[in-house]
């Protein structure tokens, strides 16, 4: 009885350690996610990634030196971009978003853009969060 008890129970700690999130280097990265940050955020290095493991997915999260927080996908794409102390690349935001706050919101820049399944959410550096379908058109302020 107390050998089935040790052997359930380190079958459980084993299954539990399996959905852990672990630390990766930059290499071991999804190579699209590699060449997202080489592109959208060029002079910033990598301070550390992690690989998210969920019973049915697994995600990544990429921290830069700059504090800018991404996040991925296990096809390695962006679901979320915080840059609370920097802002959002252009690059990385759909032009109607980029129009809308360009031409409603002067002064103001995103610092979090995050994609869900049927719309974007999007915060500006006023603390003003907006809501956008997946073709750019405002649905909402929050």
């Amino acid at each position: 009885m107390k050998k089935m008890f040790l052997t359930i129970v380190a079958l459980v700690f084993v299954s539990v350690q399996s959905f852990a999130d672990r630390a990766v280097e930059k290499s071991q990265l999804p190579v699209n996610v590699q060449e997202f940050v080489k592109k959208h955020f060029p002079n910033v290095e990598v301070s550390y990634a992690k690989q998210d493991n969920d019973w049915f997915d697994r995600d990544y999260t990429v921290v830069l030196t700059n504090g800018n927080k991404l996040e991925f996908t296990s096809k390695g794409e962006w679901k979320e971009i915080d840059c609370e102390h920097n802002q959002v690349p252009e690059s990385i935001i759909p032009a109607p978003i980029r129009k809308y706050v360009n031409d409603n919101q002067k002064g103001q820049r995103v610092v979090e853009l995050k994609k869900e399944r049927r719309h974007y959410d999007v915060k500006l550096s006023n603390k003003l969060e907006m809501e956008f379908s997946l073709d750019g058109k405002l649905l909402r302020y929050d």
